[in-house]
């Protein structure tokens, strides 16, 4: 009932708030990350008081290489970092394979705070399956996840769940901007921006935005904010097409279920 109320004012205020409304467009700079996700984040932070100060790194490599939490850390936030790979834990990072499974054991594990600042997702396949296995308890204010953009805005498309597998190489991976879209509203999160690059996607909590009095630029509107991949040679400049055909499930059944 509070995530309906919370949409509704945000439907109510937007008219109002147009006029303001934030462009992240033009705070787009790399420090760390791959591409602007650095400057995005630090503006975002501007305008959101960070609360908790610490950030997640669900597929986080090795702390440092395209990061998109390192700036903050070197500000001081506080992070767990997993990663299938490595292990570093003076850094914080620990080498785990996260499934929808044991995501909420794993955050349990390392004692991650429920009201983390900052989510980043990053898993090369499962991304939609993770971030919709984690319990309500967990409420990050920021949720920045990557996305498929071979699909294009009108697709609803995701993979099919493999707990152990991490993508081909293919464009057969992850999901589409729509899909994630539903996933993040259903969550209680608005969708703020997509940088650049067509590869992450950056949502903020509902309840977050109104108490900040905060409108972004084409927020939720998923075909202006939709932008084509720009790292592959594949379909719409993403990776190469998957060899295989394989089938794509509707984040709306999977949602339903």
């Amino acid at each position: 009932m509070k995530k309906k109320v919370f949409q509704f004012f945000l439907f109510l205020l937007s008219p109002i708030l147009a006029f303001s409304a934030v462009d992240l467009s033009e705070s787009e700079c790399q420090f760390y990350s791959r591409n602007g996700e650095d400057g995005v984040l630090v503006k975002i932070f501007k305008l959101i008081k960070p609360s908790s100060r610490f950030c997640i790194d669900l597929g986080a490599t090795d702390g440092f290489t395209g990061s998109n939490t390192v700036l903050l850390r070197w500000q001081g936030w506080g992070c767990l970092l997993l990663d299938k790979k490595y292990d570093i834990p003076q850094n914080h990072l620990h080498e785990e394979f996260i499934t929808k499974e044991n995501v909420n054991d794993l955050l349990s594990k390392y004692s991650a705070p429920v009201d983390a600042d900052l989510l980043c997702i990053d898993m090369d396949y499962n991304d939609f399956y993770i971030w919709k296995a984690m319990d309500e308890k967990y409420k990050p204010v920021v949720v920045v996840i990557r996305y498929n953009g071979t699909h294009l805005a009108h697709e609803d498309k995701v993979v099919q769940y493999r707990p152990y597998f991490c993508g081909d190489g293919s464009n057969y991976f992850g999901a589409s901007i729509l899909a994630l879209y539903h996933l993040g509203r259903a969550k209680g999160y608005s969708l703020v921006y997509a940088e650049k690059n067509g590869m992450n996607l950056f949502f903020i909590r509902e309840d977050v935005l109104l108490k900040n009095h905060l409108v972004f630029k084409d927020m939720n509107d998923v075909e202006k904010l939709y932008r084509k991949p720009n790292y592959g040679t594949g379909p719409n400049g993403g990776y190469r097409q998957d060899p295989k055909n394989r089938p794509y499930l509707s984040s709306m059944d999977l949602l339903n279920r």
